[in-house]
């Protein structure tokens, strides 16, 4: 098994080059003349307002980038709006470790390209980049303004906050059925904001058009069965005679387990993370010469394997898709001994964190998913002898909800 980590990392990078497109879906853009455009725009599903895109007039056809300085307006439909703007902007650093002491943002016009969020008679607007985040908002045909909002400090270093956005909200956006006690909880972030832009269009009677509706991580529990490969090498301290190492050889085992997962609403559905505790064991044995005389080690450990890490999806198609893994490991020992005519107690025993790295296949609820752990050691506490442990995994599972 020493290739199989190149083996596999080679493979996962292919892979992931010939599948990790994300769909082009239906749209227009229109251009800084006023061109409109029909065609079919990558919808990268950003945590950031993007600086491009790409487009296709065609599904068949060739893909094209549009920036920003050549475009207005960008729309997939049900799914998102763009729109440059020519807006007040403060983009001065706003990591805590360099807040400001000035209250007021340095404001300065600059062309942003705006998330739509809410259109109606008040239309909601964001900008993130990073950790820069701002809203804007439109009443009726008035221009498009700031809703300001500044975290500072002082000189004790004290954290501060301008929520002036919540009056602008009472007076720039009044409305009988919206008090000013409820204006005070609304908080300076995206949910937060749309909530109030909805009740105000209701409270005038106006219908409110909503893009990049909120979506919602979603928990996934599969139950899952398959066989681990291990082999592991010792070396022992037991004379100063004997100083190679001794292989137990490579055996099978059986491996059972469960995998919650959490996917992330972001980057269509293709990140997650996951915890899959599951069971894993090893037996082993060997043979070795001290002194000329022919002696043998057993080895048995079985441990409760708790891997926390990721998966990158690539999807084939509705129902179908390859992916890849990498995770931190953790063992709850549950049993090892060294045994023959090296005896080695439990005690003794302490398993080192590790790694692992996997490629899976996925088909509706049924996947399959081969995992490689490099060495590790699990005689951690032992200062002059050491034995490592090394396994690869193909395990099939079934995703209950």
């Amino acid at each position: 098994m020493k290739n199989c980590t190149r083996v596999l990392l080679i493979f996962l990078l292919f892979t992931s080059s010939l599948f990790a497109q994300i769909n082009f879906e239906k749209g227009y853009f229109i251009s800084e003349d006023g061109q409109k455009t029909d065609c079919y725009i990558k919808n990268g599903d950003w945590l950031n307002n993007p600086s491009k895109f790409e487009y296709k007039l065609t599904l068949d056809g060739d893909t094209k980038t549009l920036r920003i300085s050549s475009l207005k307006t960008v729309v997939i439909n049900n799914a998102f709006k763009f729109e440059k703007h020519t807006v007040p902007f403060d983009n001065s650093d706003r990591s805590i470790a360099k807040l400001n002491y000035e209250r007021s943002p340095n404001l300065k016009e600059v062309d942003l390209l705006l998330n739509v969020l809410i259109e109606g008679e008040a239309s909601l607007y964001s900008f993130v980049d990073g950790d820069k985040r701002a809203f804007f908002f439109k009443k009726g045909d008035n221009a498009i303004e700031p809703l300001i909002y500044k975290v500072y400090t002082n000189k004790d270093r004290d954290i501060l906050y301008n929520k002036r956005y919540q009056q602008q909200l009472l007076t720039e956006l009044p409305c009988a059925g919206i008090s000013m006690k409820k204006i005070t909880r609304v908080d300076y972030k995206t949910d937060d904001l749309k909530s109030f832009f909805r009740d105000y269009n209701q409270c005038k009677g106006k219908t409110s058009v909503e893009f990049n509706k909120k979506k919602k991580g979603v928990f996934h529990l599969k139950a899952f069965a398959g066989a681990y490969q291990g082999s592991s090498e010792s070396n022992i301290a037991i004379s100063a005679f004997f100083n190679n190492g001794i292989d137990t050889g490579t055996a099978w085992s059986p491996t059972f387990g469960v995998e919650l997962e959490y996917v992330f609403p972001f980057n269509k559905n293709k990140w997650s993370v996951f915890v899959a505790p599951n069971y894993s064991s090893y037996e082993g044995e060997g043979g070795f010469l001290d002194l000329s005389v022919r002696r043998r080690f057993k080895l048995e450990y079985s441990s409760i394997q708790v891997p926390i890490g990721f998966h990158h999806y690539m999807f084939l198609n509705d129902s179908s898709k390859l992916f890849l893994s990498g995770a931190v490991i953790f063992d709850m020992l549950l049993d090892a001994k060294g045994s023959g005519n090296i005896v080695i107690e439990k005690d003794r025993f302490k398993t080192a964190a590790g790694f692992s790295v996997g490629l899976g296949y996925s088909y509706d609820k049924y996947s399959v998913e081969a995992r490689y752990i490099p060495n590790r050691q699990i005689l951690e506490t032992s200062p002059v002898s050491s034995i490592e442990l090394q396994q690869f995994s193909i395990t099939v599972g079934y995703t209950i909800f």
